[in-house]
């Protein structure tokens, strides 16, 4: 036997919005943790973090200072980025660090490297891990040059559940 749920909203019981279907059956969750960030200014040049001072998305809890984002609650998380190599015939290395360390605990994985024989050749990387409730992300430039543009570079982190 079916059970058909027919509403709008989901609400916790002290009002806050969990949940909204839109009449094309769409759901949206407006206090889903995502932030979003760029990069402004000059070219980055290796053994860096990477400063967020270009905000486009920062909700549900998420909180940043000191270039590092904040996730307000446990989980899996969605954390990546993508940059313009400013290097020619070298590597650019970059790091996803939690806590300040770029060993953490992130499955398969926390670097990524490019090497160009010309400048401005973009990379990205992505990966889902495991975060704890106030633990911090920060991007970190190893070694290399990242383009300082920010409509060339984003850096992000969502709640996947």
């Amino acid at each position: 036997m079916a059970s058909i749920l027919g509403v709008e909203t989901l609400q916790h019981t002290n009002g806050t919005t969990a949940l909204t279907i839109d009449s094309s059956g769409r759901i949206l969750q407006p206090a889903k943790p995502a932030a979003c960030f760029h990069y402004g200014g000059g070219n980055l040049t290796g053994a860096a973090i990477i400063p967020l001072n270009v905000q486009s998305v920062l909700q549900g809890g998420m909180t940043m200072g000191s270039n590092a984002i904040t996730v307000p609650v446990s989980g899996l998380y969605m954390i990546g980025w993508y940059h313009l190599n400013a290097a020619t015939s070298t590597y650019t290395v970059m790091y996803i660090r939690v806590n300040g360390s770029s060993n953490s605990d992130l499955p398969n994985g926390w670097a990524s490297q490019n090497k160009t024989s010309h400048s401005n050749s973009s990379f990205a990387f992505h990966t889902i891990a495991p975060l704890s409730a106030n633990d911090t992300v920060d991007f970190y430039v190893n070694s290399g040059i990242i383009h300082g543009n920010a409509d060339y570079n984003s850096m992000f982190v969502y709640l996947l559940g």
